[in-house]
């Protein structure tokens, strides 16, 4: 099962960029989130893990499954009992919008038949990441005044 969701945001690339990949900072910004930990420390990088609470689903570890930072993209997978996840984020943009594109995706012989029944949630959740992203990212770019 697969649910996507895009979002065109006012500000540049590497703005949007920064902070959403800023996983740990996520619970600032957004209600979608609750909690957000990368797991050893550091930063958002490729093989590392992130462990995640959303509202009305269970705390999930996620393993970072691409990291392309030149290209603005990464993904998180997680697996369990007979199933797996995987979401991915995108950007593109031409210096001074940028679009947000974000892929759920589940599969597996559990992965499906639950896919099917949190349907809904995730897509809420994944509308309202995306749009408190554009409202932070569009807030934080109005708030730098011009020099001259």
């Amino acid at each position: 099962m697969r649910c996507e969701i895009a979002v065109d945001i006012d500000t540049c690339p590497d703005h949007v960029w920064a902070v959403i990949t800023d996983l740990t900072r996520w619970p600032r910004w957004t209600t979608a989130v609750r909690e957000a930990a990368l797991l050893g420390g550091g930063t958002l990088a490729l093989h590392g893990a992130v462990r995640l609470h959303v509202p009305r689903m269970p705390e999930r570890t996620w393993r970072v499954a691409e990291f392309q930072a030149r290209r603005h993209r990464f993904g998180l997978q997680s697996e369990g009992v007979g199933g797996r996840a995987n979401v991915r984020f995108a950007l593109v943009g031409d210096g001074a919008r940028t679009r947000l594109v974000v892929t759920h995706d589940r599969a597996g012989w559990l992965g499906s038949p639950m896919a099917r029944l949190t349907a809904r949630t995730v897509e809420a959740n994944l509308q309202l990441l995306a749009g408190d992203l554009k409202e932070h990212c569009e807030s934080r770019r109005r708030v730098v005044a011009p020099t001259g």
